[in-house]
C-alpha cells in the first residue's frame, strides 16, 4: 500500500531503518511457532512500543504498529489490520493463481541424462556440501550441514526435479541441474516451488558446483 512504503529502507545491526510519513522509524520483528513480536522506535519523539501477539498473523501485528505509529505522530486514526489483512489475503489469491497455472503445465520431457550421471558430491562457497543420491530408482538429496533437509526427489520436466524435505517445516524446491557441453552436470540451483515461500527460505540463493575428488 502506498502510505506504507518508504523513500528508504535499510538494516543496521539487526535493525530495520527506515521512514514512515517523514519519520525515521526503527523497529525489528521476531517470531516462534506460535507467536509474533514487533519492537518499534520513533528517535525523533523519543518514543518506544512492543507488541507481542499470540497468533501468527503477520498482517495483525503490522497493522497495529502502524496504528500505535499514526496515534504517537499525531496522525489520523486509520483501519491498518483491517486494511494490510485484506492485501495480504489478495496477494495470497493472486499467488496461488500462478502457483496452480504453472503446476499444471510441467513439459513431459526429461530428464536428459540416466540417473546415476546426476550423483555425486556437490558443493556451494558459502553452504557447503549436498550429496546427491540415487535410491528404489530414484534420485535423492541431502543438505550435509542441516539436519533433515534432505528427501527424494520427484522428476518435474527437462533436468527439473521437485524435493519435498523430510523437514515439513522447509518449503518444497525446484532442483534443477545445469548440463555443460559434454552433457555434464556443472551446476546445480534451487528455487522455492510456492510463490508464497517467506523470503527466509533463501537456498535460490545457493550455487552448487561438482566436486572434484582429488586423485592419489
Amino acid at each position: 500500500m502506498a502510505a506504507t512504503q518508504p523513500m528508504f529502507n535499510t538494516y543496521a545491526l539487526g535493525w530495520d531503518v527506515r521512514d514512515y510519513r517523514g519519520a525515521k522509524i526503527v523497529w525489528h520483528g521476531g517470531a516462534v511457532f506460535g507467536f509474533l513480536t514487533a519492537v518499534v522506535l520513533i528517535p525523533d519523539k523519543h518514543v518506544g512500543f512492543s507488541i507481542e501477539i499470540n497468533s501468527e498473523d503477520g498482517g495483525i501485528i503490522l497493522g497495529l504498529m502502524y496504528e500505535l505509529l499514526d496515534h504517537y505522530l499525531g496522525l489520523p486514526k486509520d483501519t491498518w489490520p483491517e486494511k494490510i489483512v485484506a492485501e495480504r489475503q489478495k496477494r495470497v489469491q493472486e499467488a496461488l493463481k500462478m502457483y496452480q497455472a504453472a503446476a499444471a503445465k510441467p513439459a513431459k520431457i526429461g530428464p536428459s541424462l540416466p540417473l546415476d550421471h546426476y550423483v555425486g558430491t556437490y558443493a556451494d562457497p558459502w553452504y557447503g556440501n549436498i550429496e546427491i543420491g540415487q535410491s528404489n530408482g530414484a534420485l535423492t538429496i541431502d543438505f550435509k550441514s542441516t539436519p533433515r533437509m534432505g528427501g527424494a526427489l520427484e522428476h518435474w520436466q527437462y533436468d527439473s526435479f521437485v524435493t519435498r524435505f523430510d523437514d515439513k517445516t522447509i518449503e518444497p524446491a525446484y532442483v534443477t541441474f545445469g548440463l555443460n557441453a559434454d552433457g555434464k552436470v556443472e551446476r546445480i540451483t534451487l528455487k522455492a516451488v510456492s510463490p508464497l515461500a517467506d523470503f527466509s527460505y533463501d537456498y535460490q540463493d545457493l550455487s552448487f558446483t561438482p566436486v572434484v575428488q582429488k586423485s592419489r
